[in-house]
Protein backbone atom coordinates (compact mmCIF):
# COMPACT_ATOMS: atom_id res chain seq x y z
CA UNK A 1 0.00 0.00 0.00
CA UNK A 2 2.54 2.41 0.69
CA UNK A 3 4.85 1.44 -2.10
CA UNK A 4 4.35 4.85 -3.46
CA UNK A 5 5.64 6.99 -0.61
CA UNK A 6 4.90 10.22 -2.34
CA UNK A 7 1.28 9.33 -2.92
CA UNK A 8 1.14 8.02 0.59
CA UNK A 9 2.43 11.34 1.94
CA UNK A 10 -0.16 13.09 -0.16
CA UNK A 11 -2.77 10.73 1.17
CA UNK A 12 -1.90 11.66 4.78
CA UNK A 13 -4.84 13.64 6.10
CA UNK A 14 -7.79 13.00 8.44
CA UNK A 15 -9.27 13.14 12.09
CA UNK A 16 -11.90 12.14 14.90
CA UNK A 17 -15.24 12.81 16.88
CA UNK A 18 -17.09 11.75 19.99
CA UNK A 19 -17.81 8.09 20.42
CA UNK A 20 -21.56 8.37 20.26
CA UNK A 21 -21.69 10.54 17.16
CA UNK A 22 -19.15 8.35 15.40
CA UNK A 23 -21.11 5.21 16.03
CA UNK A 24 -24.32 6.86 14.98
CA UNK A 25 -22.77 8.09 11.75
CA UNK A 26 -21.49 4.68 10.86
CA UNK A 27 -24.94 3.18 11.22
CA UNK A 28 -26.44 5.94 9.12
CA UNK A 29 -23.97 5.24 6.35
CA UNK A 30 -24.79 1.60 6.33
CA UNK A 31 -28.46 2.39 6.09
CA UNK A 32 -27.80 4.53 3.04
CA UNK A 33 -25.65 1.96 1.34
CA UNK A 34 -25.80 -1.39 3.07
CA UNK A 35 -23.40 -3.05 0.67
CA UNK A 36 -20.81 -0.31 0.84
CA UNK A 37 -18.80 -1.83 3.63
CA UNK A 38 -15.22 -0.65 3.79
CA UNK A 39 -14.14 -4.23 4.16
CA UNK A 40 -13.72 -4.44 7.89
CA UNK A 41 -12.29 -7.69 9.13
CA UNK A 42 -13.76 -7.24 12.61
CA UNK A 43 -17.47 -7.86 12.66
CA UNK A 44 -18.00 -7.16 16.34
CA UNK A 45 -19.64 -3.85 17.14
CA UNK A 46 -16.91 -1.26 17.50
CA UNK A 47 -19.13 0.76 19.78
CA UNK A 48 -19.32 -2.15 22.16
CA UNK A 49 -15.57 -2.40 22.47
CA UNK A 50 -15.18 1.37 22.60
CA UNK A 51 -17.91 1.83 25.16
CA UNK A 52 -16.03 -0.35 27.59
CA UNK A 53 -13.93 2.64 28.52
CA UNK A 54 -10.78 1.45 30.27
CA UNK A 55 -10.20 3.01 33.64
CA UNK A 56 -6.46 3.17 33.24
CA UNK A 57 -4.40 3.84 30.16
CA UNK A 58 -2.15 0.94 29.20
CA UNK A 59 1.14 2.00 27.68
CA UNK A 60 2.67 -0.36 25.15
CA UNK A 61 5.82 0.01 23.10
CA UNK A 62 5.50 -0.39 19.35
CA UNK A 63 8.37 -0.86 16.92
CA UNK A 64 7.37 0.53 13.52
CA UNK A 65 9.68 -1.32 11.18
CA UNK A 66 9.47 1.33 8.47
CA UNK A 67 12.38 3.80 8.77
CA UNK A 68 10.59 6.24 6.45
CA UNK A 69 7.48 6.40 8.65
CA UNK A 70 6.64 10.12 8.98
CA UNK A 71 5.34 10.03 12.55
CA UNK A 72 7.78 9.48 15.39
CA UNK A 73 5.35 9.92 18.28
CA UNK A 74 1.87 8.83 19.32
CA UNK A 75 0.82 12.45 19.17
CA UNK A 76 -2.03 14.46 17.68
CA UNK A 77 -5.80 14.38 17.94
CA UNK A 78 -6.18 11.10 16.03
CA UNK A 79 -3.91 8.91 18.18
CA UNK A 80 -5.18 10.68 21.28
CA UNK A 81 -8.76 9.82 20.27
CA UNK A 82 -7.72 6.23 19.66
CA UNK A 83 -6.28 6.12 23.15
CA UNK A 84 -9.50 7.60 24.50
CA UNK A 85 -11.53 4.85 22.85
CA UNK A 86 -9.21 1.93 23.54
CA UNK A 87 -7.31 2.83 26.69
CA UNK A 88 -4.04 2.07 24.90
CA UNK A 89 -1.24 4.55 24.39
CA UNK A 90 1.68 3.57 22.19
CA UNK A 91 5.26 4.54 22.81
CA UNK A 92 6.80 4.58 19.37
CA UNK A 93 10.15 3.18 18.35
CA UNK A 94 11.00 3.83 14.72
CA UNK A 95 13.38 1.30 13.16
CA UNK A 96 16.63 2.91 12.08
CA UNK A 97 17.15 0.44 9.22
CA UNK A 98 16.13 -2.98 7.93
CA UNK A 99 18.70 -4.70 10.14
CA UNK A 100 17.25 -3.62 13.46
CA UNK A 101 14.30 -6.02 13.60
CA UNK A 102 16.35 -9.16 12.85
CA UNK A 103 18.81 -8.07 15.55
CA UNK A 104 16.03 -7.54 18.09
CA UNK A 105 14.61 -10.96 17.26
CA UNK A 106 18.01 -12.61 17.64
CA UNK A 107 18.66 -10.89 20.97
CA UNK A 108 15.11 -11.43 22.29
CA UNK A 109 14.75 -7.71 22.89
CA UNK A 110 11.54 -7.14 21.00
CA UNK A 111 9.09 -4.57 22.38
CA UNK A 112 5.42 -5.28 23.12
CA UNK A 113 4.32 -4.85 19.52
CA UNK A 114 5.96 -4.90 16.09
CA UNK A 115 4.44 -3.47 12.93
CA UNK A 116 6.29 -4.68 9.88
CA UNK A 117 6.04 -5.63 6.23
CA UNK A 118 9.28 -7.61 6.24
CA UNK A 119 10.65 -10.54 8.25
CA UNK A 120 7.08 -11.82 8.47
CA UNK A 121 8.07 -15.45 8.68
CA UNK A 122 10.51 -14.69 11.47
CA UNK A 123 7.79 -12.89 13.40
CA UNK A 124 5.24 -15.64 12.74
CA UNK A 125 6.97 -17.97 15.14
CA UNK A 126 5.37 -19.25 18.36
CA UNK A 127 8.63 -18.50 20.18
CA UNK A 128 8.53 -14.89 18.99
CA UNK A 129 4.88 -13.86 18.74
CA UNK A 130 1.48 -14.84 20.10
CA UNK A 131 -0.92 -16.46 17.63
CA UNK A 132 -4.02 -14.34 17.28
CA UNK A 133 -6.18 -17.42 16.90
CA UNK A 134 -5.19 -18.36 20.46
CA UNK A 135 -5.54 -14.88 21.97
CA UNK A 136 -8.92 -14.03 20.48
CA UNK A 137 -10.99 -16.83 22.11
CA UNK A 138 -9.41 -16.06 25.47
CA UNK A 139 -9.44 -12.26 25.52
CA UNK A 140 -11.69 -10.97 22.72
CA UNK A 141 -14.26 -13.65 21.80
CA UNK A 142 -16.39 -11.09 19.96
CA UNK A 143 -13.48 -10.23 17.64
CA UNK A 144 -14.68 -11.86 14.42
CA UNK A 145 -12.31 -12.02 11.45
CA UNK A 146 -13.66 -13.12 8.10
CA UNK A 147 -12.40 -16.37 6.65
CA UNK A 148 -10.72 -14.82 3.61
CA UNK A 149 -8.41 -12.77 5.84
CA UNK A 150 -7.70 -15.74 8.03
CA UNK A 151 -6.94 -17.73 4.90
CA UNK A 152 -4.38 -15.33 3.50
CA UNK A 153 -2.62 -14.88 6.84
CA UNK A 154 -2.52 -18.45 8.11
CA UNK A 155 0.99 -19.82 8.34
CA UNK A 156 2.09 -23.42 7.66
CA UNK A 157 1.75 -24.27 11.38
CA UNK A 158 -1.98 -23.50 11.13
CA UNK A 159 -1.80 -20.28 13.16
CA UNK A 160 -2.18 -16.69 12.14
CA UNK A 161 0.04 -14.24 13.99
CA UNK A 162 -1.30 -11.08 12.40
CA UNK A 163 -3.88 -9.82 9.90
CA UNK A 164 -2.05 -7.59 7.46
CA UNK A 165 -3.52 -4.24 6.49
CA UNK A 166 -4.25 -3.10 2.95
CA UNK A 167 -6.08 -6.28 1.95
CA UNK A 168 -9.58 -6.38 0.50
CA UNK A 169 -11.30 -9.06 -1.47
CA UNK A 170 -12.37 -8.61 -5.07
CA UNK A 171 -15.99 -8.51 -3.89
CA UNK A 172 -15.22 -5.71 -1.42
CA UNK A 173 -13.72 -3.68 -4.24
CA UNK A 174 -16.83 -4.34 -6.34
CA UNK A 175 -19.07 -3.30 -3.45
CA UNK A 176 -17.28 0.05 -3.20
CA UNK A 177 -17.22 1.65 -6.66
CA UNK A 178 -15.70 4.86 -5.30
CA UNK A 179 -12.66 3.09 -3.86
CA UNK A 180 -9.66 4.26 -5.83
CA UNK A 181 -6.49 2.15 -5.94
CA UNK A 182 -3.20 3.96 -5.61
CA UNK A 183 -1.30 4.01 -8.86
CA UNK A 184 1.23 6.11 -10.66
CA UNK A 185 -0.32 8.49 -13.17
CA UNK A 186 0.90 11.40 -15.26
CA UNK A 187 0.73 15.12 -14.49
CA UNK A 188 0.90 17.15 -17.71
CA UNK A 189 1.46 20.88 -18.24
CA UNK A 190 -1.97 22.13 -19.32
CA UNK A 191 -0.72 25.41 -20.85
CA UNK A 192 1.74 23.66 -23.15
CA UNK A 193 -0.80 21.06 -24.14
CA UNK A 194 -3.12 23.94 -25.06
CA UNK A 195 -0.39 25.60 -27.11
CA UNK A 196 0.11 22.36 -28.98
CA UNK A 197 -3.59 22.42 -29.89
CA UNK A 198 -4.58 19.63 -27.46
CA UNK A 199 -3.53 16.83 -29.79
CA UNK A 200 -5.10 13.38 -29.53
CA UNK A 201 -3.82 11.50 -26.52
CA UNK A 202 -5.37 8.05 -26.53
CA UNK A 203 -2.40 5.72 -26.97
CA UNK A 204 1.21 5.35 -25.91
CA UNK A 205 2.20 6.30 -29.46
CA UNK A 206 0.14 9.51 -29.14
CA UNK A 207 2.05 10.33 -25.98
CA UNK A 208 5.37 9.65 -27.69
CA UNK A 209 4.48 11.99 -30.56
CA UNK A 210 3.42 14.74 -28.16
CA UNK A 211 6.68 14.39 -26.23
CA UNK A 212 8.59 14.72 -29.49
CA UNK A 213 6.66 17.90 -30.31
CA UNK A 214 7.53 19.35 -26.92
CA UNK A 215 11.18 18.48 -27.41
CA UNK A 216 11.24 20.31 -30.74
CA UNK A 217 9.25 23.35 -29.65
CA UNK A 218 10.70 23.68 -26.13
CA UNK A 219 14.29 22.38 -26.41
CA UNK A 220 15.24 23.49 -22.88
CA UNK A 221 12.37 21.59 -21.31
CA UNK A 222 12.52 17.99 -20.03
CA UNK A 223 9.70 16.24 -21.95
CA UNK A 224 9.10 13.64 -19.22
CA UNK A 225 10.58 12.83 -15.83
CA UNK A 226 9.64 10.39 -13.09
CA UNK A 227 9.71 10.42 -9.35
CA UNK A 228 12.84 8.44 -8.48
CA UNK A 229 10.74 5.69 -6.87
CA UNK A 230 8.23 5.53 -9.73
CA UNK A 231 10.42 5.36 -12.81
CA UNK A 232 8.45 3.79 -15.63
CA UNK A 233 5.56 2.76 -13.40
CA UNK A 234 2.89 4.48 -15.47
CA UNK A 235 4.07 2.51 -18.48
CA UNK A 236 4.21 -0.75 -16.53
CA UNK A 237 0.54 -0.21 -15.70
CA UNK A 238 -0.18 0.34 -19.38
CA UNK A 239 1.58 -2.90 -20.26
CA UNK A 240 -0.18 -4.72 -17.39
CA UNK A 241 3.01 -5.54 -15.53
CA UNK A 242 4.06 -6.29 -11.98
CA UNK A 243 6.89 -4.30 -10.52
CA UNK A 244 9.97 -5.20 -8.52
CA UNK A 245 8.93 -8.47 -6.98
CA UNK A 246 6.77 -11.55 -7.15
CA UNK A 247 5.49 -14.00 -9.72
CA UNK A 248 2.97 -14.09 -12.53
CA UNK A 249 0.74 -16.87 -13.76
CA UNK A 250 2.04 -18.20 -17.05
CA UNK A 251 0.16 -21.24 -18.29
CA UNK A 252 -0.83 -22.12 -14.74
CA UNK A 253 2.69 -21.89 -13.38
CA UNK A 254 4.21 -19.22 -11.12
CA UNK A 255 7.09 -17.65 -13.02
CA UNK A 256 9.26 -14.64 -12.30
CA UNK A 257 7.47 -11.36 -13.07
CA UNK A 258 10.20 -10.26 -15.51
CA UNK A 259 9.29 -13.16 -17.79
CA UNK A 260 5.93 -11.57 -18.54
CA UNK A 261 5.79 -11.45 -22.38
CA UNK A 262 4.91 -7.75 -22.20
CA UNK A 263 8.01 -6.82 -20.23
CA UNK A 264 10.22 -6.57 -23.30
CA UNK A 265 7.68 -4.22 -24.95
CA UNK A 266 7.78 -2.03 -21.85
CA UNK A 267 11.57 -1.92 -21.85
CA UNK A 268 11.68 -1.08 -25.56
CA UNK A 269 9.21 1.77 -25.06
CA UNK A 270 11.32 3.21 -22.23
CA UNK A 271 14.48 2.73 -24.27
CA UNK A 272 12.90 4.56 -27.19
CA UNK A 273 12.12 7.52 -24.92
CA UNK A 274 15.70 7.51 -23.70
CA UNK A 275 17.30 7.18 -27.13
CA UNK A 276 15.18 10.03 -28.48
CA UNK A 277 16.19 12.20 -25.51
CA UNK A 278 12.69 12.44 -24.15
CA UNK A 279 13.77 10.76 -20.91
CA UNK A 280 17.19 11.78 -19.60
CA UNK A 281 19.93 9.71 -17.97
CA UNK A 282 19.83 12.23 -15.11
CA UNK A 283 16.43 10.87 -14.05
CA UNK A 284 18.01 7.53 -13.17
CA UNK A 285 20.45 9.27 -10.79
CA UNK A 286 18.01 11.28 -8.68
CA UNK A 287 18.92 10.87 -5.01
CA UNK A 288 16.49 13.36 -3.55
CA UNK A 289 12.77 12.50 -3.63
CA UNK A 290 12.01 16.20 -4.07
CA UNK A 291 14.27 16.67 -7.11
CA UNK A 292 11.58 15.86 -9.65
CA UNK A 293 9.11 18.12 -7.85
CA UNK A 294 11.48 21.06 -7.89
CA UNK A 295 12.11 20.68 -11.60
CA UNK A 296 8.36 20.60 -12.25
CA UNK A 297 7.63 23.57 -10.01
CA UNK A 298 10.40 25.53 -11.74
CA UNK A 299 8.73 25.04 -15.10
CA UNK A 300 11.38 22.72 -16.52
CA UNK A 301 9.13 19.68 -17.03
CA UNK A 302 6.25 18.90 -19.39
CA UNK A 303 5.12 15.51 -18.06
CA UNK A 304 5.77 14.41 -14.49
CA UNK A 305 5.34 10.68 -13.92
CA UNK A 306 4.33 9.61 -10.44
CA UNK A 307 3.18 13.09 -9.41
CA UNK A 308 -0.30 14.25 -8.50
CA UNK A 309 -1.49 17.30 -10.37
CA UNK A 310 -3.55 18.54 -7.41
CA UNK A 311 -0.50 18.54 -5.18
CA UNK A 312 1.70 20.25 -7.75
CA UNK A 313 -0.94 22.88 -8.47
CA UNK A 314 -1.36 23.70 -4.78
CA UNK A 315 2.36 24.40 -4.57
CA UNK A 316 2.35 26.36 -7.83
CA UNK A 317 -0.43 28.54 -6.44
CA UNK A 318 1.66 29.30 -3.38
CA UNK A 319 4.63 30.11 -5.59
CA UNK A 320 2.40 32.34 -7.74
CA UNK A 321 3.39 30.53 -10.92
CA UNK A 322 1.37 31.15 -14.08
CA UNK A 323 0.99 27.53 -15.18
CA UNK A 324 -0.64 24.36 -13.87
CA UNK A 325 -0.79 20.62 -14.45
CA UNK A 326 -3.66 18.36 -15.48
CA UNK A 327 -3.97 14.71 -14.54
CA UNK A 328 -4.23 12.25 -17.41
CA UNK A 329 -7.63 10.65 -16.81
CA UNK A 330 -7.11 7.34 -18.60
CA UNK A 331 -4.80 4.51 -19.47
CA UNK A 332 -3.26 4.49 -22.93
CA UNK A 333 -3.22 0.82 -23.84
CA UNK A 334 -5.62 -2.09 -24.09
CA UNK A 335 -2.94 -4.14 -22.32
CA UNK A 336 -3.30 -2.07 -19.15
CA UNK A 337 -3.57 -3.97 -15.90
CA UNK A 338 -2.92 -3.52 -12.20
CA UNK A 339 -2.04 -6.82 -10.49
CA UNK A 340 -3.72 -7.00 -7.09
CA UNK A 341 -2.50 -10.38 -5.95
CA UNK A 342 -1.49 -10.33 -2.33
CA UNK A 343 -2.53 -10.75 1.24
CA UNK A 344 -1.99 -7.20 2.41
CA UNK A 345 1.00 -5.10 3.28
CA UNK A 346 2.12 -4.70 6.88
CA UNK A 347 1.01 -6.52 10.00
CA UNK A 348 0.96 -5.99 13.76
CA UNK A 349 2.62 -8.72 15.85
CA UNK A 350 2.05 -9.18 19.58
CA UNK A 351 5.40 -10.39 20.83
CA UNK A 352 6.11 -12.86 23.60
CA UNK A 353 7.67 -9.91 25.49
CA UNK A 354 4.29 -8.17 25.52
CA UNK A 355 3.28 -7.09 29.01
CA UNK A 356 -0.49 -6.89 28.34
CA UNK A 357 -1.68 -9.26 25.63
CA UNK A 358 -5.34 -8.69 26.48
CA UNK A 359 -5.07 -4.94 25.90
CA UNK A 360 -3.04 -5.59 22.75
CA UNK A 361 -5.49 -7.92 21.02
CA UNK A 362 -8.43 -5.69 22.02
CA UNK A 363 -6.54 -2.71 20.63
CA UNK A 364 -6.22 -4.50 17.30
CA UNK A 365 -9.89 -5.45 17.44
CA UNK A 366 -10.71 -1.76 17.59
CA UNK A 367 -8.21 -0.75 14.91
CA UNK A 368 -9.66 -3.35 12.52
CA UNK A 369 -13.28 -2.46 13.24
CA UNK A 370 -14.98 -0.09 10.81
CA UNK A 371 -15.03 2.53 13.56
CA UNK A 372 -11.30 2.13 14.17
CA UNK A 373 -10.39 2.07 10.49
CA UNK A 374 -12.34 5.21 9.69
CA UNK A 375 -11.04 7.03 12.74
CA UNK A 376 -7.43 6.13 12.01
CA UNK A 377 -7.46 6.66 8.25
CA UNK A 378 -10.14 9.32 7.70
CA UNK A 379 -10.43 11.13 11.04
CA UNK A 380 -13.30 12.01 13.34
CA UNK A 381 -16.68 11.60 11.68
CA UNK A 382 -18.64 14.83 11.65
CA UNK A 383 -15.57 16.87 12.41
CA UNK A 384 -13.11 15.78 9.77
CA UNK A 385 -15.36 13.99 7.33
CA UNK A 386 -18.96 13.17 6.53
CA UNK A 387 -20.53 10.69 4.13
CA UNK A 388 -21.62 11.97 0.75
CA UNK A 389 -25.39 11.90 0.22
CA UNK A 390 -25.38 8.37 -1.17
CA UNK A 391 -23.10 7.10 1.60
CA UNK A 392 -20.52 5.96 -0.90
CA UNK A 393 -17.38 7.82 0.17
CA UNK A 394 -16.18 10.20 2.89
CA UNK A 395 -16.13 13.92 2.12
CA UNK A 396 -13.14 15.41 3.89
CA UNK A 397 -13.32 18.71 5.75
CA UNK A 398 -9.60 19.33 5.62
CA UNK A 399 -6.86 19.61 3.03
CA UNK A 400 -5.66 16.07 2.42
CA UNK A 401 -2.69 17.43 0.48
CA UNK A 402 -1.34 19.42 3.40
CA UNK A 403 1.42 17.32 4.93
CA UNK A 404 1.77 19.66 7.90
CA UNK A 405 -1.87 19.19 8.87
CA UNK A 406 -1.47 15.46 8.47
CA UNK A 407 1.51 15.39 10.79
CA UNK A 408 -0.02 17.71 13.34
CA UNK A 409 -3.21 15.68 13.75
CA UNK A 410 -1.91 12.22 12.93
CA UNK A 411 -4.11 11.39 9.99
CA UNK A 412 -3.93 8.16 7.98
CA UNK A 413 -0.74 6.47 9.10
CA UNK A 414 -1.92 5.20 12.47
CA UNK A 415 -5.02 3.95 10.71
CA UNK A 416 -2.80 1.72 8.60
CA UNK A 417 -2.21 -0.45 11.66
CA UNK A 418 -5.51 -2.19 10.93
CA UNK A 419 -7.12 -0.79 7.80
CA UNK A 420 -8.42 -2.64 4.77
CA UNK A 421 -7.46 -1.81 1.21
CA UNK A 422 -10.92 -0.44 0.51
CA UNK A 423 -10.89 1.88 3.55
CA UNK A 424 -7.62 3.33 2.34
CA UNK A 425 -8.93 3.56 -1.21
CA UNK A 426 -12.21 5.30 -0.33
CA UNK A 427 -10.39 8.28 1.18
CA UNK A 428 -8.76 8.89 -2.20
CA UNK A 429 -12.10 9.68 -3.80
CA UNK A 430 -12.61 13.42 -4.14
CA UNK A 431 -15.16 14.66 -6.65
CA UNK A 432 -13.17 17.87 -7.15
CA UNK A 433 -9.72 16.34 -7.43
CA UNK A 434 -8.02 16.21 -10.82
CA UNK A 435 -6.65 12.72 -10.17
CA UNK A 436 -10.01 11.14 -9.35
CA UNK A 437 -10.79 10.29 -13.03
CA UNK A 438 -7.38 8.60 -13.21
CA UNK A 439 -8.19 6.59 -10.10
CA UNK A 440 -11.50 5.47 -11.62
CA UNK A 441 -9.72 4.46 -14.81
CA UNK A 442 -7.15 2.58 -12.79
CA UNK A 443 -9.72 0.58 -10.83
CA UNK A 444 -11.05 -0.75 -14.13
CA UNK A 445 -7.65 -2.37 -14.69
CA UNK A 446 -7.51 -4.27 -11.37
CA UNK A 447 -6.62 -7.93 -11.72
CA UNK A 448 -7.02 -10.14 -8.66
CA UNK A 449 -5.03 -13.26 -7.90
CA UNK A 450 -4.58 -13.58 -4.10
CA UNK A 451 -3.20 -17.12 -4.36
CA UNK A 452 -0.33 -15.82 -6.47
CA UNK A 453 0.27 -12.95 -4.09
CA UNK A 454 0.76 -15.39 -1.24
CA UNK A 455 3.79 -16.93 -2.91
CA UNK A 456 6.71 -15.31 -1.09
CA UNK A 457 10.10 -16.67 -0.17
CA UNK A 458 10.98 -17.24 3.47
CA UNK A 459 14.06 -15.86 5.26
CA UNK A 460 17.23 -17.93 5.27
CA UNK A 461 16.06 -20.29 2.53
CA UNK A 462 17.68 -21.20 -0.76
CA UNK A 463 14.72 -19.65 -2.57
CA UNK A 464 15.19 -16.32 -0.84
CA UNK A 465 18.91 -16.32 -1.62
CA UNK A 466 18.16 -16.90 -5.31
CA UNK A 467 15.48 -14.23 -5.35
CA UNK A 468 17.71 -11.68 -3.61
CA UNK A 469 20.63 -12.35 -5.94
CA UNK A 470 18.36 -11.94 -8.96
CA UNK A 471 16.91 -8.71 -7.56
CA UNK A 472 20.35 -7.20 -7.03
CA UNK A 473 21.43 -8.20 -10.53
CA UNK A 474 18.30 -6.77 -12.13
CA UNK A 475 18.86 -3.37 -10.51
CA UNK A 476 22.02 -3.03 -12.59
CA UNK A 477 21.04 -4.85 -15.75
CA UNK A 478 17.73 -3.01 -16.08
CA UNK A 479 19.56 0.27 -16.47
CA UNK A 480 21.51 -1.21 -19.39
CA UNK A 481 18.22 -1.94 -21.14
CA UNK A 482 16.80 1.50 -20.51
CA UNK A 483 19.96 3.18 -21.76
CA UNK A 484 20.86 0.89 -24.65
CA UNK A 485 22.03 2.68 -27.81
CA UNK A 486 19.65 0.81 -30.11
CA UNK A 487 16.51 -1.32 -29.95
CA UNK A 488 18.55 -4.35 -30.91
CA UNK A 489 20.99 -3.68 -28.09
CA UNK A 490 18.07 -3.29 -25.68
CA UNK A 491 16.66 -6.66 -26.74
CA UNK A 492 20.01 -8.33 -26.24
CA UNK A 493 20.38 -6.73 -22.82
CA UNK A 494 16.96 -8.07 -21.81
CA UNK A 495 17.78 -11.55 -23.09
CA UNK A 496 21.10 -11.43 -21.26
CA UNK A 497 19.32 -10.45 -18.03
CA UNK A 498 16.90 -13.38 -18.32
CA UNK A 499 19.82 -15.72 -19.07
CA UNK A 500 21.61 -14.47 -15.97
CA UNK A 501 18.51 -15.13 -13.93
CA UNK A 502 18.47 -18.69 -15.21
CA UNK A 503 22.13 -19.16 -14.29
CA UNK A 504 21.37 -17.95 -10.78
CA UNK A 505 18.82 -20.67 -10.13
CA UNK A 506 15.61 -19.24 -11.55
CA UNK A 507 14.24 -22.64 -12.58
CA UNK A 508 14.61 -23.93 -9.04
CA UNK A 509 12.92 -20.80 -7.68
CA UNK A 510 10.03 -21.09 -10.12
CA UNK A 511 9.54 -24.80 -9.43
CA UNK A 512 9.24 -23.99 -5.73
CA UNK A 513 6.92 -21.04 -6.46
CA UNK A 514 4.65 -23.11 -8.70
CA UNK A 515 4.27 -25.79 -6.05
CA UNK A 516 3.38 -23.11 -3.48
CA UNK A 517 0.98 -21.45 -5.93
CA UNK A 518 -0.94 -24.63 -6.61
CA UNK A 519 -1.29 -25.28 -2.87
CA UNK A 520 -2.60 -21.76 -2.22
CA UNK A 521 -5.04 -22.02 -5.12
CA UNK A 522 -6.90 -24.70 -3.18
CA UNK A 523 -7.95 -22.03 -0.66
CA UNK A 524 -9.70 -19.84 -3.23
Amino acid sequence: MVGNKKNALVILSLVIVMLISACGGGEKKNEASPSASSGSSASSSPSESASEAPKEVVELTLLVNHPWWPFKEWKGKIPEEITKRTGVKLNIQLAVDDKQLPLLIASNELPDLVYTASDLTRMANPDISYAWNELIPQYAPDFKIDQSRIGVNTMPDGNYYTIKNGYSTEQEWKDNPKALPGGSGLAIRQDILDELGNPKLDTLEDLYQILMSVKQKYPKMMPIIFDKDQIGQFFRINFGLKRNTGFIDLNGNAVHYLKDPNYLDYYLYMNRLYRDKLLTAENFTFKDAQQDDQLSLNGQVFVHGGAMADTLNAQLLTLKKDFSFMSLPKVLSDKAGTPMGGSGWSGMYITKNNKNVEASIKFMQFMMSEEGQRLGVWGIEGEDWTWNEEGQFPVMNYDMNNAEVQKEFGYVYWGLLGSSGVTEALQRYDEKALQTPWGLALRDTLKFNPALGLVATNPDTDEQVIESQIKNMVATEELKIYMAKSEEEAKKAYEKMIAQMESMGLSKLEAWATAQYKEYQKNF
